[in-house]
């Protein structure tokens, strides 16, 4: 009996040296966060682009809760935004700014993300990041949400209907009718087209449509002779795209996608031993790579870069700290040219081009936009 008392007395003592060293281990600094430089730096390590400084100016020892739902991750930008969430976050979570992050995918299910959010506020999140499935399906969710006290962000695939959320969305209808609008002229105002859609019901391939056959609509002479889906993927995209070779006699002169889908498509078109017609590009390493390796192919290349998930995680962390920020903003694209096309030498075909920004840059371009200029058309009163 006395031998087990001596135990626990031992056991508690331990307990509470662990406890003590681990509360006093990596805050120590005399600023009043309460962190030293060295656990600034050692937490901006987790990533090249990540600033120490950014990390203290935000450091208030909140411990924020932060779920973040990605509507799926079938394609590379998905995939390096989620990169971008994660190291971001786990830097702020190593100096204290937030306590606890949970990343998930709804592998576009809009029940699935629906109840990914409902299980976020049910779990405490103070933050909830969420790339939607759905322009208004998830407005109830965003709704509950917000009721709870919780703050949303939105970003890349919205626009959504919810007057609930903070928005971060891409201008697609802007992007892609600029990129269809140099192809049309470069083309001179005549030739054949396929579009190559993202995947139906996203707000996103609306815009992107929009934007696309607005531009095509200007021009009398440019046909548009098929649609197919790509799911913002080459491999689908290629899928598709042979099936449509395969099926029609029309020539194609032009294939306008929605980012992630380029390569695919000049890879259906060599397959079937065809001319390659003009596609611009998503900023694909595999595309540009391709692109770098023709001769007298000249192009364009752009998208609204995957950085803007550490955009909107920054977004969030400035909106609870109670600064004010727009409810409505655009991420701006980011464009390749023939004459930029060679700083990308060497660029990993898994990998998307992107600009890396800062907190700095956040607050400067994002946070002093007028949010009735970026309001979307289909948020209800």
């Amino acid at each position: 009996m006395k031998k087990w008392k001596w135990l626990s007395v031992l056991f508690v003592v331990i307990l509470t040296v662990s406890m003590l060293a681990g509360c006093g281990g990596s805050k120590g600094g005399s600023d009043s966060s309460g962190g030293g430089e060295d656990d600034y730096e050692k937490a901006a390590s987790a990533a090249e682009w990540i600033k120490a400084e950014d990390l203290k100016e935000l450091d208030k020892d909140q411990g924020y809760k932060v779920g973040f739902t990605d509507n799926f991750d079938g394609n590379t930008l998905h995939q390096q935004q989620e990169k971008y969430f994660d190291n971001l976050c786990g830097a702020m979570k190593d100096v204290g700014i937030v306590s606890d992050y949970t990343m998930v995918v709804a592998n576009n299910d809009v029940a699935t993300q629906v109840q990914q959010i409902e299980s976020f506020v049910l779990d405490g999140c103070n933050l909830i990041v969420v790339d939607p499935c759905s322009s208004s399906g998830l407005d109830g969710a965003i709704e509950n949400a917000a009721a709870a006290g919780a703050q949303v962000v939105i970003f890349n695939d919205g626009p959504v209907s919810s007057p609930d959320c903070v928005q971060l969305n891409v201008d697609c209808v802007y992007n892609f009718g600029y990129l269809t609008d140099w192809c049309c002229k470069k083309l001179g105002g005549k030739g054949n087209v396929l579009i190559c859609r993202g995947i139906a019901g996203q707000s996103y391939d609306d815009l992107a449509y929009k934007g696309i056959t607005e531009a095509i609509a200007k021009y009398p002479d440019m046909k548009i002779v098929g649609e197919v889906y790509g799911e913002y993927n080459s491999t689908t995209a290629q899928t598709e795209i042979a099936s449509f070779i395969a099926g029609t006699k029309e020539k194609v002169d032009l294939v306008c996608g929605e980012s992630g889908d380029a390569y695919g498509a000049a890879m259906a078109f060599q397959a079937a031993g065809l001319d390659i017609p003009l596609i611009y590009g998503g900023n694909r390493g595999e595309f540009l790579n391709w692109w770098m390796e023709q001769d007298d192919y000249e192009t364009i290349s752009g998208v609204a870069t995957p950085w803007f998930s550490a955009a909107a995680l920054f977004l969030g962390i400035d909106l609870l700290d109670g600064k004010k920020v727009p409810k409505y903003m655009y991420y701006p694209m980011d464009l390749i040219t023939q004459d930029d096309l060679k700083k990308f030498e060497g660029i990993d075909d898994s990998t998307v081009a992107t600009s890396e920004y800062d907190l700095s840059w956040v607050r400067s371009d994002l946070e002093s936009q007028n949010e009735d200029d970026c309001k979307p058309d289909m948020i209800k009163d």
